[in-house]
Formats: C-alpha cells, structure tokens, sequence
C-alpha cells in the first residue's frame, strides 16, 4: 500500500451470523466494533482516504459511524454509503433507523443501488463498494455462508483480486 487516496471498502455478514446478534452491549460485539475501528485508523495512517459501506443494520453501519466520528477531525476522510435500495430501514427498530440515517446525513456522497427492492439490490449494493476500492476490509466467517449477498460479494472481490484485511477478533 503505498499510493495515497486508496479506497477500501467495509462489508460484513449479517449480524445473526455472529453469536451475539443484535446484542451490540455482547462483549463480542464490543471486540468486533474496536477491531474495525483499529484497523480503520490502521488504513488511514496508511493512506486510505476513502471508506465504501452498505448501510445495513450490522457491519456497514458500525464501520461508517466509525468512519464518520473520525471525519469530525479529520476533514479529507470520505466515507461513501450505498443503500441497497430507499425503503431499507422501513421496517428497523427506531434506534437501528435513528443510526442509519444519522449515517446517511452524515456521510461524504450516498447513492442507492436501486429505488425499490429487488431480489438483487443487496448483491447490487455490495458490488458497487467492491468496484470502487482497492482493498477490502472484512468482518466475514466463511464457514457460516449461505450463498447470500454478502457470500456472493465475497466471491467476487475473490475473483477481483483485492486485497482482503480481516478484522479479527480475539477469542
């Protein structure tokens, strides 16, 4: 990583594939919401200059709230937010809703993959943020896929290339 204003894109599985869920006081969330601010601050001081999320309810939107506290002192930081389609948080909690589109406010430049749902709009979403990054950071475990659309966009920043962090966590 050497040139400067990379783009790395944030994606993760959705937060029932995790063991603690929605429960974001589980000290395993906890853990997985400060390895992503790690190596987030980690990629900035390595020349990331831009973050891509899909706001969704688990890891898009822990990774931009991240991305978006540290754009509060750090001006040139972007954070681009895809939503997978307009309607997305209809049907959230209030708090999830509140965060999300605290999110989109917040953010550098949003777009939505589709204006209605469609059954390839999360898949769509995902791709978007995967072809404008350089590298990807990801709080993924193979071993729980399904072949949904976080399963699919794996794949395909596989057959991209990209470079692949982990944002691991300590057992």
């Amino acid at each position: 990583m050497e040139k400067e204003n990379l783009t790395c894109a944030v994606l993760g599985q959705h937060p029932m594939r995790f063991p603690w869920g929605f429960d974001e006081d589980d000290p395993g969330c906890q853990e997985l919401k400060l390895a992503l601010a790690q190596k987030i601050m980690e990629l900035r001081q390595r020349g990331v200059m831009r973050f891509a999320v899909v706001a969704d309810c688990g890891v898009g939107l822990y990774a931009g709230e991240c991305v978006n506290a540290l754009r509060q002192h750090d001006p040139d930081l972007m954070l681009f937010v895809v939503t997978p389609h307009e309607e997305q948080a209809t049907k959230w909690t209030p708090d999830l809703r509140n965060r999300y589109f605290k999110l989109l406010e917040d953010c550098s430049l949003m777009e939505a993959a589709s204006l209605h749902k469609t059954p390839t709009c999360e898949y769509d979403a995902y791709r978007k943020i995967i072809d404008y990054a350089d590298m990807v950071l990801a709080a993924y475990d193979p071993a729980t896929a399904r072949g949904n659309a976080v399963d699919r966009a794996m794949e395909y920043v596989r057959r991209r290339g990209l470079l692949v962090i982990h944002a691991v966590m300590d057992d």
